[in-house]
């Protein structure tokens, strides 16, 4: 089960060592090697965190935090992971070696509200206005660990995401650990990461998801002002958007 996170972890220095973090109400950052990366924040620690320094880690061990049980600490390992792969000049090498393609940049729920008439959905998470393009689908199921009046527990992906076409995924869901099952019920269906949480690394294709959208780190030292201030949308305001399948 921990194959998609080793996968993630391995080539990120461990030469290198971490510069600043920050882990914040709404949003976690991590500098390190001159690049800033971000994911929301999780804050169930009901397991101690680790008494190890984070700015005496190298990159690679900050990053190996996304493995915790502590999911705040998880939540730094997550933004650790995301200040390696959500880089512009990365995607632009990847994309030149024939490793990845940039699709357009809306937003992944309108790309393919077209691809969606007819067929069965499900969101693992709420998305803001995917509501809106879902409204020809056959049938969309919110799965949600807190969930709200017409929502399912998330603990009834086992029981549906085997039969849909299309299942929409959290980022969030590489800090609590669900990703791998997730993926494993879902691989029927094309799978799209979505949110700015969402590590834009190619490793993932390898493991049944069909897109990644997600952000881009453009503005480092804003997006590291808008965690620390506490900003909703703090990486959003701060990064470019962009969504990503395999060559």
């Amino acid at each position: 089960m921990w194959e998609i996170y080793d996968n993630l972890i391995e080539p990120i220095p461990d030469d290198v060592k971490i510069e600043d973090y920050f882990a914040g109400i709404q949003w976690t950052s991590v500098t390190a090697g001159g690049c800033t990366g971000a994911a929301a924040t999780n804050p169930l620690q009901t397991i101690p965190r680790t008494e190890k320094n984070i700015l005496d880690m190298s990159w690679k061990e900050a990053a190996g935090l996304i493995k915790s049980w502590n999911f705040t600490e998880a939540s730094i390992g997550a933004a650790a992971v995301n200040a390696f792969y959500n880089q512009p000049d990365r995607i632009s090498r990847l994309e030149r070696k024939g490793a990845i393609r940039q699709l357009s940049k809306e937003d992944a729920f309108m790309a393919h509200r077209e691809d969606m008439k007819g067929k069965k959905v499900a969101t693992i998470g709420h998305f803001r206005f995917a509501g809106k393009y879902l409204k020809e689908a056959k049938s969309c199921v919110i799965l949600e660990r807190n969930p709200m009046n017409g929502d399912y527990p998330d603990s009834a992906c086992e029981y549906i995401l085997s039969d849909r076409d299309f299942v929409f995924i959290t980022g969030f869901t590489l800090v609590n650990k669900t990703l791998p099952r997730l993926l494993e019920l879902s691989r029927n269906a094309k799978v799209i990461l979505v949110g700015p949480s969402v590590a834009l690394a190619p490793g993932l294709f390898d493991f049944g998801v069909w897109e990644l959208a997600g952000t881009l780190i453009t503005e480092k030292k804003l997006t590291e002002e808008f965690v620390k201030k506490g900003e909703h949308k703090a990486v959003i305001r701060s990064g470019l958007p962009v969504r990503l399948s395999q060559k």
